[in-house]
């Protein structure tokens, strides 16, 4: 790349010397993305280029480096910028004048835990590849904790030191000994998008409504053999895991098994010692104990060893920090719901389970589309209520999405055009709608209020479903432009017809056709005030609010208004 020039200034940070031109300005075509107009020579390709140069972007030297939050702290400034993601430190002082989001934007990350600010904007994004680069090394303290010993079985003559450690289960033929985490995460509230998580000072001791999941020790793991099937167990001590938690990812003799176990993920990821059989069973306890069944493929066969760790192994952090992982699965079903929106159903490879927890979301992208990803709610079969035989079929096999086409997309357009059996990578969940808020808005409150503008609806269908059967009241107010635009019209309309004493259903429509007897306009106080119920003690309420973040905040801040508690709305990231 012409006219570059690399040296290394104070502290060992890499300063990139680039031709002088004018600054950048904010693009005046009202970007939704807000881009910057880069300057001439800064484009992705330029950047690729300079990568590929010889000039060490790392200030290392190129080796690699355990970096503590302070040693971070001091790098903060244009000409010296670090930043982590992910527990990784980089170097991004040359990139900053390539950031399509402009250099105001990155500073906002300049020394520190940036990962927050970079799952908020564009977590799909592979910032791995594009800056691979200026890898400086490891954020010690933020570093996951991985261990890669060989699995040994534990002599008779040996028990595990451990005086919180339940006997274990007689049945155990093999038992792994492997260390733990000298210090698990520790759990802070979980935030919306409209405000920071209430005091809890400030919310009566008698308030029904979660505030934030008790953090639970770091899970722990064996595994049992009998003559035909394997079991791998993990003990989560959550007593309100089930299957639906579980997700297992098979890849030949590598198995992955990740347990959403309350706003936390714990991975088991090891390579087996020999082949199993296609598919498996996984069961759940009441005491919090997770089994994946697995049949061998040699019967009578004894193993001495389960087989070896891969990385990640071991690791037990916030779902909001797991990188997106993904799932090649199949189209098997397109359907019309209105104009412009369709239901795709796609279908998990056959060695996977990949059930989605209520109110989580996935990520979707198309093969060789990695910098193109963006977040769906998985929406269930339609709006009816499924048999338990049923609902156990489809439980990690197939993932129903509602997804809107917009003609200058860059997802969905090449999402409508996937024909039967068309290849589509779909992510592991993720979310922040604990198993604690799924129980206050399906049981313990009186009355569920949903808010959703457009597709915002999609985390509702699920949740309505829930509270109905449990006998729960349910006001849900969907916002749209159109009549044509509302999905599942009619079968709204025979879903509160069946449930006329719990469901109460009201469109409003920002762009109504003459004569539309409904209501109209947008989000207001006088709207909420005329169907939202005040808060009572007596018969509690719990509120959803999906959509475009404008309305989400608009919706959050009246509801404040007009005196509903932060703590018993929950605000879905659209």
């Amino acid at each position: 790349m012409g006219g570059v020039m690399g040296c290394v200034g104070k502290g060992g940070t890499t300063v990139v010397t680039l031709p002088s031109t004018p600054a950048a300005t904010p693009d005046s075509s009202g970007n939704p993305r807000n881009k910057v107009a880069l300057r001439p020579g800064r484009s992705l390709m330029d950047w690729v280029r300079l990568g590929h140069s010889g000039v060490d972007l790392t200030g290392t030297g190129g080796k690699l480096v355990d970096v503590t939050p302070q040693q971070l702290a001091k790098h903060n400034k244009r000409g010296d910028l670090w930043m982590s993601l992910r527990g990784k430190v980089y170097n991004v002082t040359a990139y900053l004048e390539f950031h399509p989001g402009g250099e105001d934007e990155l500073m906002r990350g300049a020394g520190i835990d940036a990962t927050t600010l970079f799952n908020e904007v564009h977590k799909w994004v592979n910032f791995e590849t594009m800056l691979q680069k200026c890898l400086v090394g490891q954020l010690v303290e933020a570093r996951p904790f991985f261990h890669k010993p060989s699995f040994l079985p534990l002599p008779k003559a040996l028990k595990p030191n451990n005086n919180n450690n339940k006997k274990s289960d007689s049945s155990a033929s093999k038992t792994l000994v492997v260390p733990s985490p000298s210090r698990a995460p520790v759990a802070s509230p979980e935030t919306s998008i409209s405000a920071p998580s209430p005091d809890p000072v400030s919310t009566p001791a008698t308030s029904p409504w979660p505030l934030a999941p008790a953090q639970l020790p770091t899970p722990k793991y064996d595994w049992f053999q009998n003559d035909t099937h394997l079991t791998l167990a993990i003990y989560t001590r959550w007593s309100e895991v089930t299957p639906g938690h579980v997700v297992v990812v098979r890849r030949a003799t590598d198995i992955k098994v990740v347990c959403y176990i309350q706003n936390m993920t714990y991975t088991l990821h090891v390579t087996l010692n020999k082949p199993v059989r296609e598919g498996c069973e996984v069961r759940a306890g009441k005491a919090g104990k997770v089994e994946v069944v697995l049949g061998k493929l040699q019967a009578g066969q004894r193993w001495s060893s389960l087989g070896k760790t891969l990385e990640g192994h071991g690791q037990y952090i916030k779902t909001r920090d797991r990188e997106p992982e993904y799932v090649r699965c199949r189209v098997k079903k397109k359907e019309n719901l209105t104009h412009d929106t369709r239901l795709m159903l796609v279908e998990v490879p056959s060695d996977t389970l990949l059930p989605v927890p209520m109110g989580y979301h996935v990520y979707i992208r198309l093969p060789g589309g990695e910098n193109v990803a963006r977040p769906y709610t998985p929406v269930g079969p339609g709006l009816k209520q499924e048999s338990e035989e049923e609902e156990k079929e489809e439980l990690g096999r197939r993932v129903h999405l509602l997804v809107k086409i917009y003609p200058d997309g860059a997802l969905t357009p090449g999402l409508d055009e996937l024909e039967m059996e068309s290849e589509v990578e779909v992510s592991l969940p993720e979310g922040t709608f604990t198993q604690d808020r799924v129980t206050a808005a399906t049981t313990i409150t009186h009355t569920l209020v949903l808010l959703a503008a457009g597709t915002g609806i999609t985390p509702m269908i699920r949740l309505t479903l829930a509270a109905l059967n449990n006998k729960r009241k349910v006001l849900f107010i969907l916002f749209n432009k159109t009549e044509e635009d509302i999905p599942w019209r009619k079968e709204l309309s025979t879903l509160m017809e069946q449930h006329s004493s719990l469901l109460t259903v009201i469109h409003v429509l920002s762009q109504p056709a003459e004569g539309w007897p409904g209501e109209t306009g947008r989000v207001r106080e006088e709207l909420l005030e005329k169907y939202v119920p005040r808060p009572s003690s007596q018969q509690p309420l719990y509120l959803c609010v999906c959509g475009p973040t404008p309305f989400t905040k608009l919706t959050l801040s009246l509801l404040r208004e007009v005196g509903h508690s932060e703590v018993a709305c929950h605000a879905f990231q659209s």
